[in-house]
């Protein structure tokens, strides 16, 4: 057996007349619960009865799993190279900092777009909340303005508490909450008041 399903084995607690399940790409395993088979005529156990398996082993399951673009950024900034000596020795001497670089953004855009075309793959946008947002600059503003433009930017979320204030990077504009007038154009704005004894 693989060391790592052996773990899992000894981790999950298995023994004669339980029922598993190994997932094959990663080698996980699932206790599902002890065999029916082994059910005793008394109520007092704490063990889950399962059904044994009939047929073919062998069943597909859907696997979901959560992960952010960023995630997937990182996973491609630095690959993992082949199992020979050379290439173990150079991954221990590598800095640990990787770039990720516009082109390489651009890569996995085009293969997250594609998988969410043929349906493989789900769009859920996040929430960004950037709290005290009269203190960025103007050149954050245009950026932030360039990347909601996106479709796949999530849903911002601007607080602050500044009314009328000096937009910084730009000494003579002038703005409510000290944002560009051009996205606060774009804003719903929420105002808040303070708490009352009631």
């Amino acid at each position: 057996l693989d060391p790592s399903i052996h773990e899992s084995l000894t981790k999950e607690k298995v023994e004669v007349g339980d029922v598993i399940y190994i997932e094959a790409n990663s080698g996980a395993v699932k206790r599902q619960g002890r065999s029916d088979t082994y059910a005793t005529e008394y109520d007092l156990e704490a063990e889950e009865y399962v059904p044994l398996p009939k047929g073919d082993v062998h069943k597909k399951k859907e696997v979901i799993q959560d992960v952010t673009l960023h995630d997937l950024d990182v996973a491609n900034a630095r690959p993992q190279g082949g199992q020979d000596i050379l290439s173990m020795m150079g991954q221990l001497v590598k800095s640990k900092k990787t770039e990720i670089t516009d082109k390489l953004r651009m890569e996995i855009n085009k293969v997250v777009n594609k998988y969410i075309d043929q349906g493989t793959a789900e769009l859920v946008p996040g929430v960004l909340f950037i709290d005290e947002v009269h203190m960025l600059d103007i050149e954050t503003f245009t950026y932030l303005h360039q990347a909601l433009e996106s479709s796949i930017a999530p849903i911002v979320i601007f607080a602050t508490n500044r009314g009328r204030c000096e937009v910084r990077g730009a000494e003579d504009i002038i703005s409510p909450h000290g944002m560009p007038l051009d996205l606060l154009d774009r804003l719903l704005i929420i105002r808040t008041l303070p708490y009352d004894k009631n």
